[in-house]
């Protein structure tokens, strides 16, 4: 679909909306069973049309960071591939990336690889004898990126593929349709991605990060020509980030299927192996217990002090207190990669479009909490805030910590430079079969001095 017909009908829907809601207001009410209903069944496809647009953006980033560049300028040997010194032309680049591409598709198709593939294999330094793979990653934006354009990569916390030369083993390739789909699949894949702080780190040696918190101490008046003998320390700490290994478990798949789906057979692996690893790293980055795995963003925050009325609903009051219960220096930002925001599960927000602010004492209508963003990449927001949609975030019921809120950029997620892909030739040999494998490692932890930048409001019992 083309970007500007797809948000025209994202824009009508949200303003059809808006004006269900509007008439509502405008005749002191509450929405009708059937207005109810439309509401509910015009937000699930603009949610849906929201998905397909998000994708279109993300792939787009992803195309950048291939090498097709913005802007005249050549290509860095030392960014684009190539040995240092070595001059770059585009044909030049262009022979590289069908090189690296023939070798990936050779690698993958193990015996029934082509002459040409083997041929590509050898140029790159790959090995046909190598059963793993090693894909590198970076958390800079490609060098293509315009100034407008890194804007928006901060905004959405794309992760970028590292470009690098293979290696003397010949283990490091670029990004092909394998990486894209398993990058596409990890930033997709339920939102910690788009709002953490993430760090790639070359060894999985454990990774610590300093804080310090100095907001209890003041200074002092002191008189004329006296000496200043008082010391004040400020608290000291650290986080330490570890690297847990996670496996996305073996995916058998036949001979015949490798060779009938030769041409988007990578893209096809990779989605599924990406998706099974974002899977139960999200739901750790959000909720993980922090023993013997991460621990989520939900675990560490803290109280906000707001404890709902209802155990299945929320009050404008309520989200009001969760926002103010957080320091104004760290929801003072509302745009940009640093912004505060909320998380809570899509059925949260569902409720929460449906409630009303007053704009004056005794108001009983009032003006929607929800407000749809009406440009492409223009998010939609609560209370002026921007929000994330975390389907590993807890329920909005009984007990449980429904919502949170505040600097969620202060979650540090850390990844071990690579991710292994493994093919198993042998050992399902007799069912022409061959298991793909991948792994990668990963921590996570939010960073709190003692501040608590993050705080998360309960559900009544």
């Amino acid at each position: 679909m083309d970007p500007k017909e797809l948000r025209e009908k994202i824009n009508k829907l949200g303003t059809d909306m808006e004006a269900l809601l509007a008439k509502a207001k405008a005749e002191t009410r509450d929405l009708t069973k059937e207005e109810g209903e439309s509401f509910d069944k015009m937000d699930a496809d603009r949610e849906a049309l929201l998905v397909t647009e998000r994708r279109l953006l993300k792939v787009a980033q992803i195309a950048e960071g291939t090498g097709r560049r913005t802007d005249p300028t050549p290509p860095s040997p030392e960014i684009r591939g190539g040995g240092r010194g070595t001059e770059r032309t585009p044909a030049a680049e262009a022979r590289q990336r069908q090189d690296e591409s023939d070798a990936f598709r050779g690698w993958f198709m193990g015996n029934k690889r082509t002459a040409a593939q083997l041929a590509a294999m050898e140029r790159c330094h790959v090995s046909p004898d190598d059963n793993r793979i090693l894909l590198a990653l970076a958390t800079r934006p490609p060098a293509s990126l315009r100034a407008q354009d890194l804007r928006d990569w901060e905004e959405r916390g794309y992760l970028g593929v590292d470009v690098v030369s293979p290696d003397t083993g010949g283990h490091y390739l670029r990004q092909d349709e394998l990486m894209r789909a398993l990058e596409v699949a990890l930033l997709a894949f339920g939102g910690m991605r788009t709002v953490a702080t993430v760090t790639r780190t070359d060894t999985g040696s454990n990774l610590p990060f300093p804080t310090m918190n100095d907001t209890s101490n003041e200074g002092a008046i002191i008189g004329e020509s006296v000496e200043e003998t008082n010391e004040v320390l400020p608290t000291l700490g650290q986080l330490v980030l570890e690297a847990y290994t996670y496996s996305s478990r073996k995916i058998p798949v036949s001979v015949e299927f490798m060779q009938d789906n030769a041409v988007n057979f990578q893209g096809r692996v990779g989605e599924l192996l990406g998706e099974r690893i974002a899977r139960i790293t999200n739901r750790h980055f959000t909720v993980g217990t922090g023993a013997s795995q991460p621990k989520g963003i939900v675990t560490a925050s803290t109280a906000s002090g707001i404890t709902t009325a209802s155990a299945t609903g929320i009050t404008y009051d309520e989200i009001v207190g969760l926002v103010h219960s957080v320091d104004p220096a760290y929801r003072a930002q509302r745009t940009g990669p640093t912004a505060a925001r909320f998380m809570f599960h899509d059925q949260m927000l569902l409720g929460l479009k449906k409630i009303k602010v007053p704009q004056f004492t005794g108001d009983t209508a009032g003006q929607p909490l929800w407000k749809a963003g009406m440009a492409a990449g223009d998010p939609d927001t609560i209370d002026g805030y921007q929000y994330v949609i975390n389907q590993h975030m807890p329920l909005p019921v009984a007990s449980q910590k429904a919502a949170i809120f505040g600097a969620l950029h202060k979650y540090q997620i850390r990844d071990v430079r690579t991710i292994e892909v493994q093919r198993l030739n042998e050992l399902r040999a007799e069912f022409r079969q061959v298991l793909w494998l991948a792994w990668s490692r990963h921590d996570g932890d939010l960073l709190d001095a003692g501040t608590h930048p993050v705080k998360y409001l309960a559900m009544h019992a």
